[in-house]
């Protein structure tokens, strides 16, 4: 069977550290894991723009190569999703926005407009 591979950055913090944090229970599953940041790698495509993948021989864009990756890995769950660096900042920041932006102009429980 060919190779189920991951490209991502190992110069990018956050990719890095997202894919660090799996890495272990990743290659357990057959994934390899690229490092596009290494100078020995040929970068000829959008590498540095999306996160690409290989799964069963077919090329995997963006979240698809995210989805696959965990779906491989056995994180079905949801919960376990929001933990992962990527999303648990964007989770985190649309709290942010909701919790100082928003939040704040929502209508009080129980409170009258004062005239």
């Amino acid at each position: 069977a060919m190779k189920d591979k991951v490209y991502y950055d190992e110069s990018c913090h956050v990719c890095a550290l997202e894919i660090n944090m799996i890495r272990g229970k990743g290659e357990a599953c057959g994934i390899e894991f690229v490092d596009i940041s290494d100078p020995g790698f040929n970068n000829d495509g959008s590498f540095d723009i999306e996160m690409i993948g290989e799964f069963d021989g077919k090329e995997t864009v963006g979240a698809e190569t995210f989805r696959k990756m965990y779906e491989k890995i056995g994180f079905r769950r949801t919960v376990a999703f929001s933990r992962l660096p990527v999303l648990k900042q964007m989770f985190d920041f649309g709290y942010h926005i909701f919790a100082y932006w928003i939040r704040p102009y929502l209508p009080k429980k129980g409170s009258r407009d004062s005239q």
